[in-house]
């Protein structure tokens, strides 16, 4: 009695049932087929989130340009209106000085007996306005103080500067 490979039946010692060897062939077979089938579906689907992955970074770079790009002009600007302010600051500042020496030969006219009563009476007038202007300047110069406090730091945050 010679017996076949395929007559032979065998089990698994888990399983009480018996099972022949085509069964353990074909379902060797049919696991490597799913393998490939799935491994095939999940390279696919690697290959879609890698190309999902790269537009996104394209498009999170396209927005971080747009916003360096927005930055860097309102940096530009908000420079550019800082300048103009100091550069009427310190105008504002030659004005003072020149009020300051204004006031100081003023003072020096008052005790000085070569002019006329007439104009030395109208000397300290003339010092109350000069104070007075003096006083306008130092409003103006508060005021411009202020407005380029108005500056907002947060402009420039990615690049610092």
């Amino acid at each position: 009695m010679n017996k076949g490979i395929l007559d032979i039946k065998s089990t698994l010692p888990s399983l009480d049932t018996v099972y022949s060897p085509l069964d353990f062939v074909g379902n060797t077979v049919g696991r490597y087929f799913d393998y490939k089938k799935e491994t095939a579906m999940i390279n696919h689907e690697t290959q879609k989130i890698k190309s999902q992955t790269k537009i996104i970074l394209k498009q999170i770079d396209a927005e971080l340009q747009i916003s360096l790009d927005s930055n860097d002009k309102n940096f530009k600007q908000e420079m550019f209106r800082l300048g103009v302010i100091a550069k009427e600051l310190n105008e504002s500042s030659k004005s003072k000085n020149e009020m300051f020496n204004h006031l100081s030969e003023l003072t020096q006219k008052l005790g000085n007996p070569n002019i006329p009563m007439h104009i030395q009476e109208q000397i300290p007038q003339l010092i109350a306005m000069v104070h007075q202007q003096l006083i306008d300047e130092r409003d103006v110069s508060m005021q411009k103080l202020n407005f380029m406090s108005e500056f907002n730091p947060n402009q420039k945050l990615i690049k610092g500067d």
